[in-house]
């Protein structure tokens, strides 16, 4: 009998870590029996969880410690008698790890994916109480398993890193595909474009962007930046471009199609101000795409700087401006970094290689809990 892991999660909408998500536990499958329960909503990924074999419950929580919510997660884990639970960001971390408890699951585990993710000093300090009741914590990256031992205090010989992965097949799209979506978005052909692909959050630092942006477009009339992503943030950043009268910025709302995206696009730009470990970073190294990243969190651990990629200090506009310029004039600078890159992503990050350190953390927890 296979061992029952669920992964627990708010919900499944179309972001990184939920892609990732779907592409590990298809991976796992032939050997757990593995389930997702949202403690939200579903969310759009989840048929896809679903036609993969995966099924997907929702059981919602009034609040994160909602006593009759953590009963009725706690009673569904008994009943399926699941071995390991896994959860995902803040929410799920305390409330899944409670109720698992509550539940006698035999191994109990936790993923961080950011630096600094707790929201008030209270978060910090549950956290820290939570660890006790964990038997494992992953960390997508160095940067965040040191943060997560310094602030939350996290049990060093419980902390491990599994980098992110990346399925590399869905990054090598067919020519006639690129070619449409080229048409459908009406794009210049002389066109360089530059795609910042993230969530629409302050944190994301589209601002700075714009800016560079701003001054690039008066030396060449040839830069188009591609804003993707969703979020409430849309608004204020339309307001912006305008107010600093950029022409060629367009937003193309949340997609599914990042791949194709990324194979149009001359040069991927993250100028976030922190990251736990950015999987849009592997996705462009994947893809060919250059990459051009603030110095922060994970991005240091994928990004050999003008080797795999390029590294700004967060905040220096000035910089990031200089680094797009300087790409922009020189094509044999780009084809050397995204050459290396993808042999990188290919060594370093690979989905396999993140599926396989997953099932010998499961196996080797499992065997201690027994």
């Amino acid at each position: 009998m296979k061992p029952r892991v669920a992964r627990i999660v708010s919900y499944l909408p179309v972001g990184g870590v939920e892609k990732r998500l779907l592409a590990v536990l298809k991976r796992l499958k032939d050997e757990f029996d593995v389930e997702v329960i949202c403690i939200h909503s579903r969310g759009k990924l989840a048929p896809l969880f679903e036609e993969a074999g995966i099924p997907v419950t929702v059981i919602p929580f009034k609040g994160r410690l909602h006593p009759v919510s953590l009963y009725k997660l706690a009673s569904y884990l008994r009943k399926n008698r699941v071995d390991i639970v896994h959860t995902h960001m803040y929410r799920p971390n305390i409330s899944g790890t409670l109720a698992a408890r509550l539940a006698k699951v035999p191994v109990v585990i936790s993923n961080v994916h950011n630096v600094d993710h707790w929201d008030t000093p209270r978060q910090v300090f549950m956290d820290r109480l939570f660890h006790t009741l964990r038997d494992s914590i992953i960390a997508v990256s160095h940067a965040v398993r040191n943060d997560i031992l310094k602030k939350s205090k996290a049990p060093p010989e419980k902390t491990v890193v599994i980098y992110n992965g990346i399925n590399m097949e869905d990054f090598s799209p067919k020519e006639e595909d690129i070619f449409w979506l080229r048409r459908s978005l009406k794009l210049p052909r002389e066109a360089f474009v530059v795609s910042l692909i993230a969530r629409l959050v302050p944190a994301k630092s589209h601002k700075n962007l714009f800016k560079a942006v701003s001054h690039i477009e008066k030396i060449s009339k040839n830069i188009l930046a591609l804003i993707v992503g969703g979020g409430g943030y849309r608004s204020e950043l339309e307001k912006v471009a305008k107010e600093l009268g950029l022409e060629r910025v367009w937003f193309l709302g949340e997609r599914s199609d990042v791949p194709l995206l990324l194979k149009i696009t001359n040069l991927s730009v993250l100028p976030s101000s922190k990251e736990g470990f950015s999987n849009v970073i592997l996705e462009s190294m994947a893809a060919g795409t250059p990459v051009v990243a603030s110095e922060v969190g994970g991005a240091r651990e994928a990004i050999e700087p003008f080797h795999t990629g390029v590294l700004v200090k967060y905040g220096d506009v000035e910089s990031l401006q200089a680094v797009i310029l300087g790409l922009l004039g020189s094509p044999r600078n780009r084809i050397s970094i995204k050459t290396k890159a993808r042999k990188m992503v290919e060594k370093r990050f690979s989905i396999e290689e993140m599926a396989a350190q997953t099932k010998r953390l499961y196996l080797d927890l499992l065997g201690k809990a027994r």
